[in-house]
Formats: C-alpha cells, structure tokens, sequence
C-alpha cells in the first residue's frame, strides 16, 4: 500500500523498531535539538501543560524514549511517572538523565511494548507519547490498551509530526525532509539509516483527519486538536469518557 507522497507502508515490528532505536540513542538528543533548533523540548512543555497534571497522579509516559517527556512532567507537577519503551539503550540514558535530575524518585522506567502494557486496569490519571506514535506497528491496539490503563476522566496526549497543510510551507518543508534532513542526522549521528527512518515514517503517516478518527473509533473523545509550528507537528489530546 502506498501513502500520497508514494512511500510504502513501512516494517514497524517491534523486532524491527527496537534495534533501531537501539543504535540511534547515543545522539537521539543531540539530533533532535539540532534538527528541530530547540523547539521540539517548546513541544513537549506544551503537550505535557495539556494535561494539567496534579501533586499525586500517575502518568504512562508510552515510548518514553530519552525520558524528555517523563521528566518535563516530572518538573510540572509533584507526580509519578512511569516511562515504557522498546528500546534498551534509550531505556540506559533516560534512567541516566533522571539519576542527575533534581527530581529522581519522580519516574521509573521499564522496558515494554504499549501494545502490551503490564499494567492494571485504571492505573493511571493520564497519558502520553511523543514522537512515538508512528512507530507503532498496531495504533488501534495502543489506544485500547492505553484506554484500558487509564482511569475515567484521563487525557491522554499524543505529539507527532504532520506535514503542513499549507502549499508554500508544505513544499519547503517536504525538500528539507526528503533532501536536507537525513544529511544533516548523518552528520550528528555518523548513520544515515536512522534518519531516512525518521523521514520516510514522518511521510509514511497518516494524515490528522484519520488520526483523530482512529481516536474516536477507539472510544476516546477528542479533547484537542492542534497544529504547532506551522502544522509540521501536532498536539492531540483525547479522554477517556
């Protein structure tokens, strides 16, 4: 099956996602604020803002990757967050990261598919994914898991990429993802695979319409839908009636 802009449906397999994650974590930080001139972590304080955290909730933070999101919201609120992910090696620096954060005992981590989550029923006040959402192999099973875990009432943010729906933001946007963007992460990385991933999966996704309808198919209300930065991300927002 091919998307509009003429990509095949991509392998996201979780044998096939965890090794790459695996081999991109050193400079998974250090790609991101480069690629994104620092406003990807403005991305993730507002996603995180979303869901009005409070002292004493519990937060499912889903392919918590390096921990930016888990600990954004360990910094909002006097809250316990829990960080899943595939990856083994992102799993090593987000541990890192929060061991120096003023705020350890606020997340733990612990590897897992959120197609899977090991977790009771309505364990959590809310959830969240960032940049991770497109890599899920099965989405529809992710939000009935995320459903299930979650308690009624809870948000469940969801930040990824979209292509801009303007035409002159679209055009420039798509030549910097297609030609400028995987020459630039393999010269931060030294690895060009993981960023024709990240180009190819962005462009591979679908659109936010379907997205917004798969949240609703799944029993979630849509609470926000919001572009940022020109709609090259977006910010939903659904909750669990």
């Amino acid at each position: 099956m091919q998307t509009p802009e003429g990509k095949n449906r991509m392998d996201k397999r979780p044998g096939v996602i965890r090794p790459l994650f695996n081999r991109m974590a050193a400079t998974y930080d250090r790609g991101n604020r480069t690629l994104s001139l620092l406003i990807d972590q403005v991305w993730r304080r507002r996603t995180v803002s979303a869901l009005s955290l409070r002292d004493g909730q519990y937060v499912l933070d889903i392919a918590t990757g390096t921990a930016d999101m888990a600990l954004e919201a360990a910094r909002q609120a006097d809250c316990r967050i829990a960080g899943i992910d595939l990856s083994e090696e992102m799993l090593r620096i987000a541990r890192e990261k929060n061991r120096k954060s003023p705020f350890p005992g606020r997340c733990f981590f612990l590897q897992g598919d959120g197609t899977q989550a090991p977790f009771r029923d309505e364990s959590f006040h809310h959830a969240m994914i960032s940049f991770g959402i497109r890599n899920v192999q099965d989405m529809d099973r992710l939000f009935r898991e995320t459903l299930r875990v979650l308690k009624p009432g809870g948000r469940f943010a969801i930040l990824e990429f979209s292509l801009p729906e303007t035409p002159v933001i679209r055009q420039g946007y798509l030549f910097y993802f297609k030609q400028v963007l995987p020459l630039i992460g393999a010269a931060i990385a030294g690895k060009k695979e993981p960023y024709f991933y990240l180009r190819d999966s962005v462009l591979d996704f679908e659109p936010p319409k379907a997205l917004e309808q798969r949240i609703l198919r799944n029993g979630f209300r849509l609470a926000v839908s919001r572009p940022f930065t020109f709609g090259i991300c977006r910010l939903y927002v659904a909750e669990k009636p």
